[in-house]
């Protein structure tokens, strides 16, 4: 990678552990200069001001994460398995930029305008994904008939919230969560109509009732650690 680019990525890497330990306005481009031994004047080699900065920030992980999105919820196969992908390629993305989403969707409002648009298309666009797919699902009986706006929503808040308390040295890797997550979702939409119908990993009633008992513990165990924080 040329030397020019290697700083640029440096000056990215540390604005965004600035803003996410400040907040976006707190932070100017003097201190991000200092961080990494550059005065002000020479970091206008590699942004023109402050707008450019966070576009490159923010913008530069959504266009790849939007064209990685269409690539693997385009591939081949039936609609369970592209929801799986969606949700896997969700979570993944979530975790691979986690200070990053965090950000987006705790300081959206002090985001310049055009990163906000790009942000929000990309929810948008996420949103679509997902919503044709469960509808495919439910015009092939594959999914229960079911409020698909609702569904989309519980689906990304799911994933979405990871960003509150996701740690990469939790005890779950983001394949791991991606496919409890999954297994949670399908069973939902999964058709009532070809009895019996089994759970996440082909489990039976009271597995699934031991199951959720120990999702849902774990979710408020969560919940309460992070009140206390």
């Amino acid at each position: 990678m040329p030397k020019g680019a290697v700083m640029q990525e440096e000056l990215i890497r540390t604005a965004t552990r600035l803003f996410q330990a400040k907040g976006i306005r707190a932070v100017t481009l003097q201190e991000i200069a200092d961080e990494v031994g550059l005065t002000k004047a020479a970091l206008y080699h590699y942004f023109s001001n402050r707008d450019d900065l966070l576009r490159h920030v923010f913008g530069d992980w959504l266009k790849r994460d939007i064209e990685k999105l269409d690539a693997v919820t385009s591939a081949p196969g039936t609609t369970r398995e592209r929801l799986r992908l969606y949700v896997q390629h969700h979570i993944e993305c979530i975790t691979g930029n986690i200070e990053l989403y965090g950000l987006s969707f705790s300081a959206e409002s002090e985001l310049p305008d055009e990163v906000r648009a790009e942000f929000r298309k990309f929810k948008r666009e996420s949103d679509l994904v997902v919503q044709e797919i469960i509808r495919e699902g439910m015009r092939s009986g594959e999914f229960v008939s079911s409020d698909e706006n609702l569904t989309v929503f519980a689906i990304d808040g799911m994933c979405n919230w990871l960003w509150k308390w996701y740690r990469s040295s939790g005890a779950l890797s983001p394949d791991e969560i991606a496919e409890r997550f999954t297994d949670l979702v399908l069973y939902g939409l999964a058709s009532r109509e070809d009895e019996p119908v089994e759970g996440p990993g082909g489990r039976t009633r009271d597995e699934l009732i031991r199951y959720h008992s120990r999702a849902i513990r774990f979710h408020s165990d969560r919940i309460e650690a992070l009140a206390a924080e």
